[in-house]
């Protein structure tokens, strides 16, 4: 992933911090999502669902506190299950807990 993808995913994460101060938050963790082609030539990538891939930074989950609608199709998306991609409107790179 290159430096200005994971600028822009922790500069949303702190915009949504201070913006949403006051909202109810869930549990969360960054899971980029790659469209076949892009996962399937990275070796840190590893399939989830429907040829898509993913990676875990560091090779572990760090636990975030979003809005609900910060994350992938506003908490519906899941990691090993249908989820919005790059693109698609509801995209976002972080996945709700309740959906990993």
């Amino acid at each position: 992933m290159n430096f200005r993808a994971i600028s822009f995913v922790l500069g949303l994460l702190v915009l949504s911090t201070l913006v949403s101060a006051t909202q109810d938050k869930t549990e969360a963790f960054v899971c980029p999502i790659l469209n076949g082609n892009a996962g399937a030539h990275n070796p840190n990538a590893f399939p989830i669902y429907d040829g898509d891939y993913s990676l875990t930074p560091s090779g572990t989950v760090h636990i975030i506190y979003v809005p609900i609608h910060a994350t992938n199709m506003n908490g519906l998306g899941q990691l090993y299950g249908p989820h919005a991609s790059p693109g698609d409107p509801e995209y976002t790179a972080i996945c709700a807990i309740n959906d990993y």
